[in-house]
């Protein structure tokens, strides 16, 4: 069995995609993804602590049977047969009831870290495919670089041999073309390693190339427009608030039963046994009993003082936890949501950026045709041109996590978001 599950693993890892886009990698990490997959076994264990819970308030049934041969110096055998049945329920247990409620916001607080490991898992596999798509992009820089580079070089090699230029004009080309195989090297080696991180949350090999974004795309503006607007959202919504609310509760609770733990409990018993003793003679016995017992602490070595304080400084952390979780998300909220739109603004404007420098381009290409501009210009320009089309690149995948950032921090991140995002992302190849 073991050995089927470790060749269905492999095959899995082994199979090669055609396509993956955004959505089908998150899609993919949530059903696969070994840290995500780890979190919701936990939110199974959760839900049977519940039933733990309430297990010792419900009624519980015991039944009990022996049977004895004894001989004894008279030669005589007895024979003893015994059974029962009993049936015990707590009439009055307020610590019980205390662990049940408890129970219940346990699985409320394991509730929540899924969703916080589920928005987690789509943030981490999102920044891992837009790092491969990011390194996509620089590689392809580079060697557009590399071939400018080259051209100049070119240029300064037949200028020398002409006598049109110096020997040091050679020399930086050629220091600028070594320079740019060393950045290629790098590239291409990041490439490596983000292509790397997601296949082995995937356990997949990814495809050659990932489709990114080719041309201009549509973002919209968030509906609200003032940053303390997201920031009161997230104090109200966050997820990681919302857990240290319910630990709040689960503090009180602890305090409320260390504080009635000197209360008498109620418990009820009935049993029926039957006795059959079989000697000379044969004797059996029925005995019905009814028990009705109450019990309470009345000295424990101070250990009930001891843990009473002790949830007192419990509920204080707790409500320390609660101020700081709404700060943070108070501060994510407002981060997310300035570089949400300052990234706007920058992809607008390096789209502008991109538009002036392919006029540059054009110009000294035509300058350069008219004797007006050198090669060197043209190449320049070429360079800018690339440059500025790396770094819009980088400001719409940047922008787009932002958006998705802003949304976790208000505790609003799901698939159809990254969805709609990848959708974004198919339309502009």
């Amino acid at each position: 069995m073991k050995k089927a599950v470790i060749i269905m693993t492999v095959l899995a890892f082994t199979t090669s995609l055609s396509a993956m886009d955004l959505y089908s990698a998150v899609d993919l990490a949530l059903k696969s993804d070994p840290q995500f997959l780890r979190d919701k076994n936990l939110l199974d264990k959760q839900k049977e602590l519940i039933n733990q819970a309430r297990a010792p308030l419900m009624p519980n049934i015991f039944i009990s049977g022996s049977y004895a041969d004894t001989e004894n110096s008279t030669s005589t055998n007895t024979n003893t047969k015994n059974m029962g049945i009993t049936l015990s329920q707590t009439i009055f247990d307020r610590q019980k009831f205390l662990n049940l409620d408890q129970s219940q916001l346990n699985l409320d607080v394991a509730e929540l870290n899924f969703l916080i490991s589920k928005e987690q898992t789509i943030l981490r596999i999102v920044d891992a495919y837009f790092s491969i798509l990011i390194a996509q992009n620089n590689l392809i820089t580079i060697e557009a670089e590399k071939d400018a580079v080259k051209e100049q070089l070119e240029f300064a090699k037949r200028n020398f041999e002409v006598g049109t230029s110096t020997i040091t004009d050679q020399q930086e080309a050629q220091a600028r073309f070594d320079l740019i195989r060393a950045s290629e090297i790098r590239a291409n080696n990041n490439l490596a390693i983000a292509r790397t991180n997601l296949e082995k949350s995937l356990l997949v090999v990814l495809p050659d190339n990932l489709p990114g974004i080719n041309k201009k795309i549509k973002l919209k503006n968030p509906e609200l427009s003032a940053p303390r607007e997201w920031m009161q959202i997230a104090r109200d919504n966050n997820l990681n608030v919302k857990v240290a609310r319910i630990r709040t509760k689960l503090a009180t609770l602890e305090l409320k039963k260390r504080k009635i733990a000197r209360m008498p409990n109620l418990n009820l018993s009935l049993s029926a046994n039957n006795s059959t003793i079989d000697s000379t003679a044969s004797i059996t016995q029925d005995v019905k009993t009814a028990t009705l017992s109450i019990s309470a602490p009345i000295y424990s070595g101070g250990s009930i003082s001891a843990s009473e304080r002790q949830a007192v400084a419990e509920l204080k952390r707790e409500e320390n936890t609660l101020e700081f979780e709404m700060l943070n998300a108070d501060r994510l909220a407002g981060k997310s949501f300035r570089n949400f739109i300052a990234g706007l603004s920058q992809v607008e404007a390096l789209e502008a950026a991109e538009e002036s420098s392919k006029v540059a381009l054009e110009s000294n290409k035509l300058g350069y045709e008219v004797g007006v501009r050198i090669n060197i210009d043209v190449l320049n320009a070429q360079r800018q041109l690339f440059s500025t089309q790396r770094d819009l690149a980088i400001a719409r995948y940047e922008v787009l996590k932002a958006k998705l950032e802003l949304l976790s921090a208000v505790g609003d991140l799901d698939l159809s978001e990254v969805e709609q995002m990848s959708k974004l992302i198919s339309d502009s190849n």
